[in-house]
């Protein structure tokens, strides 16, 4: 991609390599959910990175809760002025108010883990959480190579991130594909499958 920047009356082109953006992180954000009294989330669909907040409040007057469906996070027994917030590892967390979630007060959070790279860097870095996050300490990373199968690369990992093709589970080769997606957990409770994140090795 092309980017032409008009510097002191000359125009000088910038050529940005569309990879590289996408594998850029940026600072973390803090999400805004309201939880309404025409039992709704506002919005009932989110789509944060890791180590984004997620804070939910009420915007009325009724009994809220916010309780992830596996039971990774609870913000307690429901009631008014719900104000909690959670700091987002990479997943897809369901959730619901255990007040009206049988009437439809339900929500989804998706994180799909991020792709850290210098231009044409080979190997590469996967991150998935960062420092803070509350959504589970314990992670499954699972990869494919193109349109290949799925194979785990990590069960059960503490790690926030790790090198992937530094030590396995291959060798990085330039101008193929790599896809990731990570699950959350803690305990017996656990999140969904991350969205995935594809990323082409240049």
């Amino acid at each position: 991609m092309r980017i032409s920047v008009k510097l002191g009356g000359s125009l000088a082109a910038a050529v940005v390599a569309a990879g590289l953006l996408a594998s850029t992180p940026v600072s973390a954000a803090t999400r805004q959910v309201s939880a309404n009294d025409n039992r709704t989330f506002t919005p009932e669909r989110l789509l944060a990175a890791p180590g984004d907040s997620v804070h939910w409040a009420a915007s009325g007057t009724g009994d809220h809760s916010v309780r992830q469906n596996a039971g990774l996070f609870d913000s307690g027994v429901p009631g008014p002025g719900l104000n909690f917030t959670r700091t987002f590892s990479a997943g897809t967390f369901a959730y619901h108010c255990e007040e009206h979630g049988n009437r439809g007060m339900r929500g989804t959070v998706s994180v799909p883990p991020q792709v850290l790279s210098a231009p044409a860097g080979l190997p590469f870095t996967v991150r998935w959480a960062a420092a803070g996050t509350n959504t589970g300490n314990s992670f499954d990373v699972k990869y494919r190579v193109g349109s290949g199968p799925w194979k785990a690369w990590r069960t059960n990992t503490r790690a926030k991130s790790l090198v992937f093709g530094k030590g396995g589970p291959v060798a990085v080769a330039r101008g193929k594909t790599y896809s990731f997606q990570v699950r959350s957990g803690s305990g017996a409770s656990e999140s969904g499958f991350s969205p995935r994140k594809s990323f082409r090795a240049r």
